[in-house]
Protein backbone atom coordinates (compact mmCIF):
# COMPACT_ATOMS: atom_id res chain seq x y z
CA UNK A 1 0.00 0.00 0.00
CA UNK A 2 2.14 2.51 1.05
CA UNK A 3 4.83 1.99 -2.35
CA UNK A 4 1.73 2.00 -4.64
CA UNK A 5 0.81 5.52 -2.51
CA UNK A 6 4.22 6.77 -3.39
CA UNK A 7 4.84 5.40 -6.54
CA UNK A 8 1.46 6.64 -7.67
CA UNK A 9 1.78 10.49 -6.11
CA UNK A 10 5.00 10.61 -7.54
CA UNK A 11 4.31 9.38 -11.55
CA UNK A 12 1.21 12.23 -11.16
CA UNK A 13 3.56 15.11 -9.81
CA UNK A 14 6.28 14.10 -13.20
CA UNK A 15 3.06 14.14 -15.33
CA UNK A 16 2.11 17.84 -13.82
CA UNK A 17 5.95 18.72 -14.41
CA UNK A 18 5.00 17.78 -18.27
CA UNK A 19 2.04 19.39 -18.36
CA UNK A 20 2.69 23.01 -16.86
CA UNK A 21 4.88 23.20 -20.04
CA UNK A 22 3.77 21.47 -23.04
CA UNK A 23 3.36 23.28 -25.98
CA UNK A 24 0.37 22.11 -27.12
CA UNK A 25 -2.73 24.52 -27.15
CA UNK A 26 -5.27 22.19 -25.16
CA UNK A 27 -2.87 22.54 -22.37
CA UNK A 28 -3.05 26.43 -22.60
CA UNK A 29 -6.60 26.79 -22.87
CA UNK A 30 -9.52 25.90 -20.35
CA UNK A 31 -9.44 22.34 -20.84
CA UNK A 32 -6.03 22.35 -19.99
CA UNK A 33 -5.94 24.37 -16.38
CA UNK A 34 -9.13 22.18 -15.87
CA UNK A 35 -6.82 18.93 -16.25
CA UNK A 36 -3.83 20.75 -14.54
CA UNK A 37 -6.06 21.53 -11.53
CA UNK A 38 -7.28 18.15 -11.05
CA UNK A 39 -3.75 16.51 -11.76
CA UNK A 40 -2.87 18.60 -8.73
CA UNK A 41 -5.90 18.19 -6.48
CA UNK A 42 -5.19 14.24 -7.10
CA UNK A 43 -1.98 14.27 -6.06
CA UNK A 44 -2.48 16.33 -2.96
CA UNK A 45 -4.94 14.33 -2.16
CA UNK A 46 -3.12 11.15 -2.00
CA UNK A 47 -0.62 13.18 0.13
CA UNK A 48 -3.26 13.63 2.31
CA UNK A 49 -4.20 10.40 2.55
CA UNK A 50 -0.40 9.57 3.35
CA UNK A 51 -0.52 11.72 6.66
CA UNK A 52 -3.46 9.94 7.51
CA UNK A 53 -2.42 6.38 7.02
CA UNK A 54 1.48 6.34 7.81
CA UNK A 55 1.89 9.52 9.66
CA UNK A 56 3.15 12.65 9.37
CA UNK A 57 6.94 11.30 8.79
CA UNK A 58 5.74 9.20 5.62
CA UNK A 59 3.45 12.31 5.20
CA UNK A 60 6.27 14.80 4.71
CA UNK A 61 8.46 12.57 2.64
CA UNK A 62 5.62 12.00 0.18
CA UNK A 63 5.29 15.65 -0.05
CA UNK A 64 9.13 16.46 -0.49
CA UNK A 65 8.69 13.63 -3.53
CA UNK A 66 5.80 15.32 -4.94
CA UNK A 67 7.93 19.05 -5.31
CA UNK A 68 10.96 16.51 -6.55
CA UNK A 69 9.19 14.70 -8.68
CA UNK A 70 7.35 17.66 -10.75
CA UNK A 71 10.75 19.56 -10.77
CA UNK A 72 12.34 16.24 -12.50
CA UNK A 73 8.91 16.89 -14.88
CA UNK A 74 9.86 19.96 -16.01
CA UNK A 75 13.83 19.23 -15.96
CA UNK A 76 13.22 16.39 -18.66
CA UNK A 77 10.73 18.56 -20.62
CA UNK A 78 12.99 21.16 -20.97
CA UNK A 79 15.86 18.15 -22.38
CA UNK A 80 12.82 16.95 -24.72
CA UNK A 81 12.37 20.75 -26.55
CA UNK A 82 14.18 21.42 -29.71
CA UNK A 83 17.12 23.60 -29.86
CA UNK A 84 16.85 26.52 -32.43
Amino acid sequence: MLFRLISATIILGVIIGFADFSQGEFFWGFGGQIVHGMLSIACFILVGVAFWRFGWKIGLLDLLLVIIASNVGLALHRVRLPRP
